[in-house]
């Protein structure tokens, strides 16, 4: 039976809502249906929506196609993985489907469920044998996908599990960076809890979690890394502190608490840059104007004999 893209359409809209009487009556294998534009079929589609049932008829097909790949290389146990469908994973994995299968990227079905919050699909993969410390082609690993999303109970699990806290990326994020500058604050607690980990690791900018959090505007993990012995003054590769990092990117709220930590306002780098010259540079009038009301000295020239204003200019 040869169905046109017209038809295909038509039944694959029936199917998202659960129905599976037009895919029953399909004379053909169910594998035809699929999207042109993703290669999705409709076992991806119903494994992504949660359609147990029609998961399960399209399953009973010889051969049951349970891998097939849209055009990112996605089966749809990724699918149900990053959707949060445990019932679904369970039934894909107990009809076969590879629970290490690597989609574009090298992303694995537990890498994506780890940016999600559902412990039990996490517990689901791995007790059927993912791999808690497989690296992808940018070495990042599920527990930097964990500390990312943020999910406390999934990043325990891990770590439970053995999971590798000390694992870098290629450009040498840390798990603390990752969970650093996107203000996950119980699982930056975990890994200084742990202590196995240099609070001050750097990455292949200089940047440590510190100069992360302040990159993600977070005051309360600036706090908790000082508190566990972060360096305060130490600076990156382009010779940038606290301070010129959150006047670089206009944080006015943080400017009054790096102060407070025992700042000059007025220091300068090796290119003579000062606070004021990093707001300047990057166009940050109000930063700008704030720094020269909590005391800035504008007439301070740097190494190219430049003051803060001539960048505004």
């Amino acid at each position: 039976m040869s169905l046109t893209q017209r038809q295909i359409a038509k039944i694959l809209k029936q199917a998202h809502s659960g129905d599976i009487a037009p895919i029953s009556a399909l004379k053909c294998h169910w594998s035809v249906l699929k999207y042109q534009d993703t290669g999705d079929t409709i076992l991806h589609c119903a494994s992504r929506l949660g359609h147990i049932e029609t998961v399960q008829y399209l399953l009973s097909f010889e051969p049951p196609s349970v891998d097939c790949t849209n055009n990112d290389n996605k089966t749809a146990l990724h699918e149900a993985a990053q959707f949060s469908q445990p019932e679904i994973v369970k039934l894909l994995l107990d009809k076969g489907a590879q629970v290490n299968a690597l989609k574009r990227a090298d992303w694995t079905p537990l890498m994506l469920a780890c940016t999600k919050t559902c412990l039990e699909t996490v517990e689901i993969l791995v007790d059927s044998g993912a791999l808690i410390n497989y690296r992808n082609k940018d070495g990042w690993t599920c527990m930097h996908l964990a500390a990312r999303g943020g999910c406390g109970a999934i990043f325990k699990y891990l770590v439970d599990k053995g999971g590798d806290c000390a694992t870098k990326t290629k450009n040498g994020r840390s798990v603390l960076h990752v969970a650093a500058l996107h203000g996950n604050f119980e699982i930056v607690k975990i890994l200084l809890d742990l202590g196995i980990l240099d609070v001050d690791v750097r990455d292949n900018c200089g940047n440590t979690a510190l100069h992360e959090a302040v990159l993600g505007r977070h005051r309360d993990i600036c706090s908790l890394l000082i508190e566990n012995g972060a360096d305060i003054f130490c600076n990156n590769n382009v010779d940038f502190n606290l301070l010129f990092l959150a006047t670089s990117e206009g944080y006015v709220d943080l400017i009054e608490y790096i102060l407070e930590l025992g700042f000059d306002i007025n220091v300068t780098n090796s290119n003579g840059f000062t606070a004021l010259h990093c707001a300047a540079r990057k166009q940050q009038k109000d930063m700008y104007q704030y720094l020269i009301k909590m005391g800035a000295d504008k007439e301070i020239k740097d190494n190219f004999g430049r003051v803060a204003f001539d960048y505004l200019k």
